[in-house]
Parts: C-alpha cells; structure tokens; sequence
C-alpha cells in the first residue's frame, strides 16, 4: 500500500497507525480545553490577522510580531510561499516532503534535486553548496529531514544561507519537527536568518492536533511576511485553531516531556530494529527510516499495523520504510509485528 502522505487510515479498520509522525503522548489537555472553551466562536469569522496568536509566537521566539505568518497547517504555507514568490527555478534535496515539488509545479517551476547518497545515510553535506548558484530563485531544505530524520549540521546550514544571500535565492528551512530534537535551536536557521530566509514550523506533529491545522512561518524581514501574509485565502486559520496555538504555546513540559520520551523509545526502536537484521538509518526525529524487504508494508498491514512505504519519494525505491515513534506498548507491537512478517 503505497500513500501519498502518512496518516491516510479512514478506511483502514482496528489498525495501529505508524506512518503518521505525531506526538505519542497526545494533545495535551490544555489545548482540548481550549478548543472546548471557545467553540461557540465558530459562529464567527476568525480574525485574518491571527493577531494574539502571533504576539504569542513572537515571544517563543524572540522574533518580530511583523515577520511572523499563520497557515492552515505548514503545508498551506509551503504553498502560499511559491504562489507568492512564483520562482523560475528551485532546488529540492531528494528524499525529502514531497508538497515542495508539488507546489512548485503548480506554478511551471523547474526544479534541480540535490540526490542524498544512501552511501552516506542520505545526510545533507557540504556539497550543497555547489548546487547553489545565481539561478536558483528558492531552495528548500528540511531539517530534520522528511522521511530520513537527519539533521543538517550547522555549519552547513549557515553556509547555505550565507550562499543563498548572496545569490538573492531564498531559503526555506522546515523545522517542523526540530522541536522534537534536544538542543534543537542550535540546529536551527534561526540563528543564521537572514533577509532572504524562511522558517517554517507547525503545531500539528508536536501538539498532536492534526485534525486542526496550524502552522507558521518567520521570515527574515517584514516586507516578505507581508508579501506572504496577502497571499492565499483570507481566513486561513479558524478561531479554535488560534485558541489551540495560544494554548499550546504555554505548554513547557509538555515538550521537555516529549523530547525525552521520543530519544529513549527511539533508542529502543533503532535497537530492536537492527536486531532484527534490517538497515536502520540514524534518526533525530520522532520518526525513523528503514530498509528491508519489498512488500514488508503490505504483510505489516494484514497483520494491523500500518507503516509508511517511502517508495514513491524521489531517491528511494521499494524496501524503504518509515515508521513513528508511538507508545511503548505500540513500540512493541510493532517489533512483534516485523519479526512475524520479516522471519515468517
């Protein structure tokens, strides 16, 4: 069963779900009673400007309120930076999210890869920089990576945006699952941002609300943000959405707790998986890749698990998997699973 994105169960009965990357522990319960508490504001238009969501965001951080934008879920803003931007040419890393090519077909884009090596555990690396010329007018980097969960290192990060400054092409770093890393701040392009940078992150695999859709960027200056911000529908974020992002905003150790559970179940998983004698590739995400044999997610499903097959991401080909990091009882479910379907 290949998918076109991880997540897609409606009509999948009695299965635990692996190829989603959301947060095991759940929503935490102060966002619920966010939503609760206001949902009579559905009889309302949201605000457009998704104001006291954003002076939240601006103080998380340490950015201006002006160069900050909300979207109906990263994903709308992935979209609404290429209508914006309308680019002649990009380049994407390949494995990577898929909806940048996507978006950037839509508007007759020709888009370069640059081709993660396998042979070097599909890590971003200093040879980057000699696919970033005067042509380029975006590039797109994902950090951690989207479906190997690598991190570009960074060194190579401030490189790139000092290279992509200087050719007026801009970057785009999507760090939607950077918070899921210790010290993950060090790693971002936040510490490099520059007037041709876009940061993208979302509320959706952190805070485990999917079904509401929220994300934001931070741009490196105000005229771009606003360039952004009248792009795409008015009111792309619903009322209990930015309730749900103030609230999630204050939730502290909800994330230190997160962060520790997902390094030590992953720890578990990397081990357990290379037990089982398949190729287990490092991971900083609060998900994992792996290789094995081919047809490994349909006998996975037969037996009530769903995993990702990453066949239809460019660079990979059949026997590449992702997997979530879940639950431990789920964790182990999983290794149960693999073992039956991999050994018979």
């Amino acid at each position: 069963m290949i998918q076109q994105h991880g997540g897609n169960a409606y009509s999948l009965k009695n299965i635990i779900d692996f190829s989603a990357n959301i947060n095991p522990l759940g929503t935490p319960e102060s966002v619920k009673a966010a939503i609760a508490a206001n949902i009579s504001d559905i009889e309302k238009y949201p605000d457009p400007d998704c104001t006291e969501l954003r002076k939240k965001i601006s103080v998380h951080e340490a950015i201006s309120f002006e160069r900050i934008i909300c979207g109906n879920g990263a994903d709308d803003l992935i979209f609404r930076i290429v209508h914006t931007l309308k680019p002649h040419k990009a380049l994407v890393c390949a494995p990577s999210f898929t909806e940048y090519s996507r978006a950037l077909s839509e508007v007759g884009c020709e888009t370069t890869e640059y081709r993660l090596s396998e042979d070097n555990s599909f890590n971003v690396t200093g040879d980057i920089l000699s696919s970033l010329d005067e042509s380029l007018d975006l590039c797109f980097i994902c950090n951690p990576n989207n479906p190997t969960g690598s991190l570009t290192p960074p060194d190579i990060m401030e490189e790139v945006s000092k290279k992509c400054q200087h050719n007026g092409t801009v970057l785009v770093s999507d760090e939607c699952f950077l918070d899921f890393v210790p010290d993950g701040k060090e790693y971002s392009l936040m510490r490099f941002i520059s007037g041709s940078s876009i940061i993208l992150k979302a509320f959706t695999k952190l805070y485990a609300i999917p079904g509401i859709r929220l994300g934001y960027a931070v741009c490196g200056n105000t005229e771009l943000a606003e360039k952004i911000r009248n792009s795409g529908q008015f009111w792309s974020v619903s009322s209990v959405a930015q309730k749900a992002g103030i609230a999630a905003m204050d939730e502290n150790n909800y994330v230190h707790k997160t962060i520790e559970y997902i390094a030590s179940e992953r720890e578990f998983l990397t081990m357990e998986l290379r037990g089982l004698g398949v190729k287990v590739y490092d991971s900083a995400a609060n998900f994992m890749m792996f290789k094995s044999d081919k047809g490994l997610a349909e006998r996975m499903l037969a037996d009530g698990i769903l995993i990702r097959d990453c066949s239809n991401f460019s660079g990979l080909s059949d026997g590449f998997y992702r997997i979530a990091v879940r639950t431990h009882s789920e964790n182990i479910k999983l290794i149960e699973t693999l073992r039956r379907c991999i050994n018979g």
